[in-house]
């Protein structure tokens, strides 16, 4: 029985080199027509596969078969005629794994694992030059990673339709047309799973450059991309690019795209709607634009940072000229403080941009925001802004956030604040009115404020504050007269105390000094159970207010301990200190024993005495 084996040490289709290739036939039938091998093996890649073989004299045909599992075939067909030379590939079932060791083995390319593929892909030439080649593949069961896993699919479906031809001067033709149907693809940091995204491409490549001169991408659930460019071979460098959409839904194009681009912000926990669209336009020579379209967008914190509503905004751009655009804001909140409608106009130039001017309405009053600028700074932005506060109700104000009522208005100046490398800082001070006294703040240093867990630090200096507007609304008790507040080194993390030295003292001066029955009741359950005298305890009955002298209260917290002390120490035999001081007759004096006292337990009563009139502090 003749017996044949073929060797290649190397074949070379197109781009793509396989070596060590050997084809054996032990049993080979050798007729007038056609030679047959119904037993023959091929090794490839260092797998060894069944094959049957038939050559077709005549007609200069082969015909090879490889069935390496049950229900799994590949039926090759390649044909030789004056003209070329056609060849088709048919697959059923073919498992991808066989593909593996056949594809190129780049680190950083994601590594097929598994898939499973139906179809048929055309290839035609004229000696060694391909001219044309065709595909049609169902691909089901794909998975792929690398070794990061910062790249991987599972289970996904396809379906491939392409072809091209060859031109004149090497040049190619080209067109595809790709359908995800199923699965889920993880590509740092995005997440996506299939079901109905297509996408439609066509174009023309050769040795120096690859173009795109049409492409739809179509994202279910979001909207379609049309898109064209053009990218410099073999260094994949792009030269330009288009790309264009419209009405692109919001929701699911904030949860799927920029999301992940903004973990660890505020945007990651927030949700959006309305409709989005876009242009852009990339030169390599420095020439880009864009156009950004929004209509009847609204974002939404979930943890009810902030809120805005119907806004819409045409912003045009230019890498190497000016624009001007417009943004329009419904309405809004922050911190659950109402945002009154606002209109005004953006200017660009670069990566500049800039609003001179705008007005904020903030409840009954006004925030207005000058000089804004930002720009990009090579990998971070900058920006600045100074601005004025117009005088808003307090009572509304303290509505809006849902705590005790406070009385008077609140207005100040805002002065310059700067934000870089994601720290915001302030030039000079920041000075607003408050309950009929002035509040100062310094050193102001915020950092990642759109973070999960900010950190800001500062001094503030509180002078001349009118207790009675304070305190009159709570059943804390009501107090007359006027105070002088000192905190440095002030410490938030997440918007919560966790460091700074504070004094509170009776401002110099001559005005009404007053007590109630209630307020002295509350400070003497914050200094503990003798901070009062049995005899003075007693006169409470009989009198609802009381005069003083001075009021003074410290702390020192340090994490969740607060280290207490008041105007001076107690008498000499004592171990205390005066949280206020008596005058007149008769006198009431208020002494605390507390030194340490657990910061958050002292809020909660705090809190619970204002609500109640009844506090247990201890």
């Amino acid at each position: 029985m003749p017996h044949l084996e073929i060797n290649l040490d190397e074949l070379l289709i197109g781009e793509s080199v396989w070596r060590n290739l050997r084809f054996s036939c032990e049993r080979l039938n050798i007729g007038r027509q056609s030679i047959d091998c119904d037993a023959g093996q091929l090794q490839l890649a260092g797998k060894h596969l069944p094959v049957s073989l038939q050559l077709f004299l005549r007609q200069k045909k082969i015909v090879l078969t490889i069935e390496p599992a049950r229900r799994e075939k590949w039926h090759l067909a390649v044909a030789w005629r004056p003209e070329g030379w056609q060849s088709s590939l048919r697959i059923v079932n073919g498992q991808g794994r066989r593909l593996a060791g056949l594809l190129p083995q780049y680190a950083a390319w994601p590594q097929l694992r598994q898939a499973r593929i139906n179809g048929t892909i055309g290839l035609s030439g004229r000696e060694t030059l391909l001219t044309e080649w065709a595909a049609k593949l169902a691909i089901t069961e794909l998975s792929f990673s690398d070794a990061e896993g910062l790249r991987a699919g599972e289970d996904v479906h396809l379906q491939l339709e392409a072809d091209a031809q060859r031109k004149q001067q090497g040049s190619w033709q080209w067109r595809g047309q790709l359908a995800w149907l199923a699965g889920g693809v993880f590509w740092q940091p995005f997440y996506f799973t299939g079901g109905g995204h297509r996408l439609a491409v066509s174009g023309t490549s050769n040795g120096q450059s690859l173009r795109i001169e049409r492409g739809e991408l179509a994202l279910s659930g979001i909207g379609q991309v049309a898109f064209s460019g053009e990218v410099e071979r073999p260094a994949l460098a792009l030269r330009q690019a288009r790309l264009r959409a419209e009405n692109l839904e919001m929701a699911a194009l904030f949860k799927s795209i920029i999301q992940p681009l903004a973990a660890e912000t505020a945007w990651a926990e927030t949700e959006a709607s309305g409709r989005a669209g876009f242009s852009w336009h990339y030169q390599d020579t420095g020439q880009q634009s864009l156009l950004l379209d929004l209509q009847d967008v609204t974002l939404i914190d979930t943890r009810e940072r902030f809120s805005f509503e119907g806004l819409v905004a045409n912003i045009p751009w230019q890498s190497n000229g000016r624009s001007t655009g417009t943004i329009r804001l419904e309405h809004g909140q922050i911190l659950r403080i109402p945002l009154g409608s606002v209109h005004f106009s953006l200017e660009t130039e670069g990566m500049h941009f800039s609003v001179p001017y705008v007005e904020l309405p903030v409840l009954d009053g006004k925030v207005v925001v000058e000089n804004f600028n930002a720009s990009r700074q090579a990998t971070d932005w900058q920006w600045q802004f100074n601005g004025r506060l117009f005088p808003v109700s307090m009572e509304k104000l303290t509505e809006a956030l849902q705590i005790q009522p406070m009385f008077g208005t609140l207005s100040g100046i805002i002065p310059k604040m700067n934000y870089a490398a994601s720290v915001m800082t302030m030039e000079g001070v920041l000075v607003f009115n408050l309950f009929d006294g002035v509040v100062v703040a310094r050193n102001l240093v915020l950092t990642e404020p759109l973070s999960r867990t900010p950190h800001l630090t500062m001094d503030m200096a509180m002078h001349h504050i009118d207790l009675d507007l304070l305190t009159r609304a709570y059943s804390f008790g009501r107090i007359q007269g006027r105070v002088d507040v000192e905190v440095s080194d002030l410490e938030l993390v997440n918007w919560e105390p966790v460091r700074f030295d504070a004094s509170l003292a009776s401002s110099p001066g001559r005005y009404k000094r007053r007590i109630s029955q209630a307020a002295i009741q509350n400070l003497t359950a914050l200094g503990g159970a003798s901070a009062m005298p049995a005899i003075q305890r007693r006169l409470l009955s009989f009198f609802e207010q009381f005069r003083y002298a001075e009021i003074g209260w410290r702390c020192r917290l340090r994490g969740s301990v607060c280290q207490m002390g008041g105007i001076e120490p107690a008498s000499s035999n004592e171990r205390g200190y005066v949280l206020v001081k008596g005058s007149g007759v008769p006198a009431i004096t208020i002494t605390g024993y507390n030194r340490q006292v657990d910061w958050p337990e002292l809020i909660k009563r705090l809190e619970h005495a204002i609500k109640s009139g009844s506090p247990i502090i201890h």
